[in-house]
């Protein structure tokens, strides 16, 4: 890159929500029409690797009106796949998200969560032996997997 630019939602035909680095999924910012993603040509050049993941923030129905990501596994370059995220299913309260996790009998996935209450959370979900899955439960207070 030869200078600078901010990116906004609309440049790349996407919607509002957060954004992070690829190895920092716990340094997060907000992308929207009125904050940018802004891209250094002094940080992104010709020998590094520039890699950037938005995921929409959603909203539960309480009291503190509490924010919430699925930002997938960020060891990987795909992090949230069809593949390995099944579905995505809040309650009708839009109180509680359950995410379910494909995988390999007994493998332990390593799941990342921004939570406006508890910030940047790392879920470890264990597939299970019964049906090769797992189901990463978001509450307004807590994260966590069964």
């Amino acid at each position: 890159m030869k200078r600078d630019y901010s990116v906004y939602p609309s440049m790349i035909d996407s919607e509002s929500g957060i954004v992070w680095f690829y190895n920092n999924p716990t340094k997060i910012s907000t992308l929207n029409y009125t904050s940018p993603l802004d891209v250094s040509a002094t940080r992104c050049n010709d020998l590094s690797i520039c890699v950037w993941y938005i995921s929409p923030l959603w909203q539960f129905n309480d009291l503190n009106k509490t924010k919430y990501a699925l930002l997938g596994e960020w060891n990987k370059w795909t992090a949230v796949s069809r593949q390995r995220f099944l579905s995505i299913i809040t309650n009708t309260e839009n109180t509680q998200t359950t995410i379910i996790v494909q995988g390999v009998i007994s493998e332990i996935v390593s799941i990342i969560v921004y939570h406006s209450t508890l910030q940047s959370v790392t879920v470890n979900c264990t597939i299970s032996t019964e049906n090769s899955q797992a189901s990463l439960v978001i509450t307004p207070t807590n994260a966590v997997c069964s």
